[in-house]
């Protein structure tokens, strides 16, 4: 379920909006991968990789790599783990 805390972090709109669709795929059991994302989000590559690098660094998604031939996933972490990135304002 999305945690409204989201828009505490005031990240950019591609990265909260990215972070609502992965909340989706979770509750219905989609595995986030690039190939999953890609198919469902508007953004092209580049806001794409810039959203997820965004929420990696504020520790709102953490990465899975299985291994193997299994493809890299993308998956929320609780509210409690998140943090503000660090930049002008944000030590």
């Amino acid at each position: 379920m999305m945690d409204t805390q989201i828009f505490k972090l005031k990240l950019s709109v591609n990265a909260t909006s990215l972070y609502i669709l992965l909340t989706e795929l979770a509750e219905f059991g989609v595995r986030p991968t690039m190939e999953e994302i890609s198919a469902r989000f508007a953004a092209d590559g580049e806001g794409t990789e810039a959203a997820i690098r965004d929420l990696l660094v504020c520790g709102v998604i953490y990465e899975n790599a299985p291994g193997g031939d299994a493809p890299v996933s993308f998956h929320p972490n609780p509210a409690s783990l998140w943090h503000t990135a660090p930049g002008p304002g944000n030590p």
